[in-house]
């Protein structure tokens, strides 16, 4: 089903416009599809694995599994030919993850007269999504990145440990570089890991070296989660920022460098004219999203990465007043902007699940009182990641499946103590 188009019955049905669905980041594109679906927008859902709760939402129109299409893009390429054809135009595509932008930069010169390109180029895409080449993106253009090195051998790593200030922060150099066997799935989960000695840096290095040392060392930016921001920003073509607004963080999972699974809106009119600056010297395009973390020593707000899409909280954004997807879809498909609307600051945005366990082991540390953290679960201005009550076939089919699992590990329990194969 459709949601109705705030437009006139006389004007023309919007193009629909197609979300990707990749393993690892269910909340991102079912918010893509919220947030289209607020406009007017009829959403097809290209997956890379079967019933992703996106496909669910009401205003998808269609879901299309292309099995696996991160590790085999021409699956995906199959896919946009086959909808050019049906709708007789490339229709756009949002990529709502990194493995999804990756594959579009891969694909792109296949793309042109396919899909219409949302994003910046695939040169800078790569130069965002590494983070060794970030590095010499922000020297270039005087971004306040922390210092970062990005050693290519352990006998480098041995030298550099001796000089470092702990701790610091190990990242992959992109994500999902660590996704590996052989890697410890805990590990291999991580966005960054904090190291807090030479020692445990080289045992660190030693347990990747194997599979290649694809990181970088980061000076730790000290401070809580609470201390970290980012800018949603919508760019024009020519690289002009037209709208950007801000959400801090309230806790992450994993807790400190997992993606922010509460967070709330803010009014910061000085980070985002700092931001604009950045922006307009790199000349980006579409959605972006840029991380700061502020120093409380100092004040000084630092720059931890730009992801050049739209972020998880694009739901979030939407009702606060800041429909990125929609912006961008009006702008590739030549349709009247959206009327400005004022940013409603003191929204929040929650991941139930992981903000709970978010909040279990901060209340473990000392790092967070009983009583503010339930009052900040029961905040009556909050986004749900999944619940929806005028959206309700994700969280049902979430639901479901997460029983269909409990079931089928319980099946195997009783199997391994009755079964044949029982001691």
């Amino acid at each position: 089903m459709i949601s109705s188009s705030p437009t006139s019955s006389s004007s023309p049905a919007p193009l629909p416009a197609v979300v990707l669905a990749c393993r690892g980041a269910p909340g991102a594109d079912l918010n893509l599809v919220r947030a289209l679906g607020r406009d007017g927008v009829p959403v097809i859902v290209v997956g890379e694995y079967p019933f992703p709760p996106s496909g669910y939402s009401r205003h998808c129109i269609e879901f299309i599994c292309a099995r696996d299409f991160t590790q085999h893009p021409q699956r995906l390429l199959k896919v946009l030919r086959e909808l050019r054809m049906r709708h007789g135009q490339a229709l756009p595509v949002f990529a709502s993850a990194d493995p999804d932008l990756r594959v579009m930069a891969e694909l792109h010169a296949e793309l042109v007269g396919t899909a219409l390109w949302l994003s910046s180029s695939p040169d800078m895409i790569a130069r965002l999504q590494d983070q060794r080449r970030f590095a010499e993106l922000a020297r270039q253009h005087d971004l306040p990145v922390p210092a970062l090195h990005a050693p290519r051998t352990l006998e480098e790593v041995e030298v550099l440990g001796r000089t470092l200030a702990y701790p610091v922060v190990v990242k992959p150099a992109r994500a999902g570089c660590w996704h590996r066997p052989g890697i410890d799935p805990a590990l291999s989960r991580c966005r960054a890991v904090q190291v807090e000695d030479a020692q445990a840096l080289m045992r660190l290095c030693c347990q990747l070296a194997p599979h290649g040392l694809e990181l970088v060392i980061q000076d730790r930016v000290p401070g809580d989660v609470d201390q970290q921001w980012t800018v949603h920003a919508c760019i024009a073509r020519g690289g002009t920022p037209v709208a950007l607004a801000t959400t801090r963080t309230l806790r992450n999972w994993p807790a400190d460098f997992g993606p922010a699974c509460h967070l709330e809106t803010v009014a910061m009119p000085a980070l985002e004219a700092e931001a604009r600056a950045m922006l307009q010297r790199l000349k980006l395009r579409g959605m972006v999203s840029m991380n700061f973390r502020r120093d409380p020593r100092t004040g000084r707000m630092w720059l931890l990465e730009i992801n050049p899409r739209a972020s998880g909280a694009s739901l979030l954004l939407a009702r606060a007043g800041l429909n990125l997807p929609a912006r961008v879809h009006r702008e590739v498909c030549g349709r009247p902007p959206l009327p400005e609307t004022p940013w409603r600051t003191g929204l929040r945005y929650r991941h139930g699940r992981a903000d709970l366990r978010a909040f279990l082991v901060r209340r473990r540390q000392g790092r967070e009182p009983l009583l503010r953290g339930l009052l900040s679960m029961l905040h009556p201005r909050t986004v749900f990641r999944a619940f929806d009550p005028a959206d309700m076939g994700p969280p049902v089919q979430m639901t479901l499946d997460w029983l269909l699992g409990k079931l089928r590990g319980s099946g195997r329990w009783v199997w391994s103590r009755l079964g044949p194969g029982a001691a």
